[in-house]
C-alpha cells in the first residue's frame, strides 16, 4: 500500500485524502529534521484532515456529492470541539469556541442581578461569525503534529471559518441542533455548551427553540437567561415575583418598557405585598398620582431614602449613604410631595376639562359626586357641573 502511494498522482492522492484514506501517518519533525510517524487518531483528527482536501481548489466545488461529504464532515468536525461522550468529555472547556464566545458575550453591569448577567453582543456577533476562524481542540494530543498533503508539503492542522458551521443546509442543520441538545444534556453544569447552543439558535433564527431544551432538561436557569438575553424583562421580573424576589423585581421593572395600565397592575402587586415602596414607584410610573400621594404620605424619610438608592441602582448610579444625615432626604421626600400634589391638581383640572367640553359625554349627578368624593374635582369645579346637569333639566 505504502508503495502505491508513493506513484500516485497528486489529483489521486487529493481524492484519498477527501475519502479519508491518505494520509495514513502524521509526521513529528525531530530537531534534526528527522521525522517521526504517529497514527492517526481517527474520530478526532481525521476529520480536520479531510476538511483539508474537500476544499482544495482541485476539487469540484460544484458538485453536489462534493458539497454534501463537505457538509457532513464539518458536523464530525464539531462533534470534537464539544463536550461529548465520544470524546470522554475533553472539550468540556470549548477551547475551540472560546475566543467566539468571549467576543459575542459580555457580563452586563447590573451587580444586583442574581442571575446569569451575560448578554450578547449584537454589534459584534454577526461580525464574529463572518470573521473569525475555528482553531482544533486545545485537547487533541496530535494538535501540533503535521501531515503530508496532496503536494507532498507538510501541512499544520487547517483552521475554519465559523461561518461554515453556520451556513449548514437543512439536514445537516438539524442534525447540529441534536447535536448541541445532547450535549447541554450531557453537560448539566457547563453554561458554556448552553451559550454556544443559543448563539447557533439565535443565527438561525431559531432563538425560541433554546428555551424548548431549557425547559425539557428542567433547567430554570437558561429559561430565565433566555428572557434576559431577549430582553423579554417583563417575563423575567414574573419570575422574580414568582420566588418573592422582591427588590431583584423592582430594579428588572424599572428598566422594562411597560404601558401605563401594566405599571398600574404591577403597582398593585406590589401593594398587595405589602412592599410599599415599590408600589409607590409604580403607581408614579403609571400617572395614578391620587394613590402614590396616598402611599408617600405613609411612608418615612427613611424608606424613601431606600427608594431613592433602588432608583439610583436601577440607573447605574452611585447610592446615597443613609447612616448619615437624613435632611437631604427629607427635602427630597417634601419636594416629591409637592411634585405629586401638582400632578394630581393637574389631573383634576384634565378630568374637568373632560366632562365639562366633550359635549357626547353627559355624566350623570352620580358620576360627578362620585369623581367629587375621591378628589377628582374641586369645590368650584363640583359646583359648576352640578349647575350645568340642572340647566341641561330645565
Amino acid at each position: 500500500m505504502a508503495k502505491f502511494q508513493i506513484f500516485q498522482t497528486s489529483k489521486e492522492r487529493l481524492k484519498s485524502g477527501a475519502q479519508g484514506s491518505f494520509p495514513q501517518n502524521l509526521i513529528e519533525l525531530e530537531k534534526d529534521k528527522s521525522e517521526i510517524k504517529h497514527p492517526i487518531n481517527e474520530p478526532l483528527t481525521r476529520p480536520w484532515l479531510k476538511h483539508f482536501f474537500l476544499t482544495q481548489p482541485l476539487n469540484d466545488s460544484n458538485s453536489d456529492e462534493v458539497k454534501i461529504n463537505r457538509n457532513n464532515n464539518l458536523i464530525e468536525i464539531f462533534k470534537t470541539t464539544i463536550p461529548l461522550q465520544e470524546n470522554s468529555f475533553n472539550e468540556s472547556l470549548l477551547s475551540s469556541w472560546r475566543q467566539f464566545l468571549d467576543v459575542v458575550l459580555k457580563d452586563s453591569d447590573t451587580p444586583w442581578y442574581n442571575g446569569i448577567r451575560k448578554i450578547l453582543q449584537t454589534d459584534r456577533f454577526y461580525t464574529a461569525i463572518e470573521q473569525l476562524e475555528l482553531d482544533p481542540p486545545a485537547s487533541n494530543p496530535q494538535l501540533k503534529i503535521q501531515f503530508y498533503d496532496h503536494t507532498k508539503s507538510l501541512r499544520k492542522f487547517p483552521r475554519i471559518p465559523i461561518k461554515l458551521f453556520f451556513s449548514l443546509p437543512g439536514n445537516e442543520k438539524e442534525t447540529m441542533i441534536e447535536i448541541l441538545r445532547l450535549a447541554v444534556n450531557n453537560n448539566p453544569h457547563n453554561l458554556d455548551i448552553a451559550f454556544l447552543t443559543y448563539c447557533f439558535l439565535r443565527a438561525w433564527d431559531r432563538s425560541a427553540d433554546f428555551i424548548e431544551i431549557a425547559r425539557t432538561e428542567n433547567r430554570n436557569e437558561l429559561e430565565e437567561w433566555y428572557f434576559w438575553v431577549e430582553n423579554d424583562l417583563n417575563s423575567v421580573g414574573a419570575l422574580k415575583r414568582n420566588i418573592k424576589d422582591f427588590t431583584t423585581a423592582f430594579l428588572i421593572y424599572d428598566r422594562a418598557m411597560l404601558s401605563a395600565q401594566e405599571y398600574k397592575e404591577l403597582a398593585g402587586w406590589f401593594l398587595k405585598e405589602s412592599e410599599f415602596k415599590a408600589a409607590y414607584h409604580f403607581y408614579t410610573k403609571s400617572k395614578e398620582f391620587e394613590i402614590a400621594l396616598e402611599l408617600l404620605q405613609n411612608i418615612s424619610v427613611k424608606e424613601y431614602g431606600e427608594l431613592t438608592n433602588l432608583r439610583r441602582i436601577s440607573r447605574g448610579e452611585k447610592t446615597f449613604d443613609l447612616t448619615g444625615d437624613t435632611s437631604r432626604f427629607a427635602s427630597m421626600y417634601q419636594e416629591e410631595m409637592e411634585t405629586l400634589r401638582g400632578f394630581a391638581r393637574i389631573r383634576a383640572a384634565e378630568t374637568y376639562k373632560q366632562i365639562a367640553t366633550k359635549a357626547r359625554q353627559h355624566f350623570d349627578r352620580e358620576t360627578i359626586e362620585t369623581k367629587y368624593a375621591f378628589g377628582e374635582l374641586t369645590e368650584d369645579e363640583y359646583t359648576r357641573l352640578i349647575r350645568q346637569i340642572q340647566e341641561r333639566k330645565q
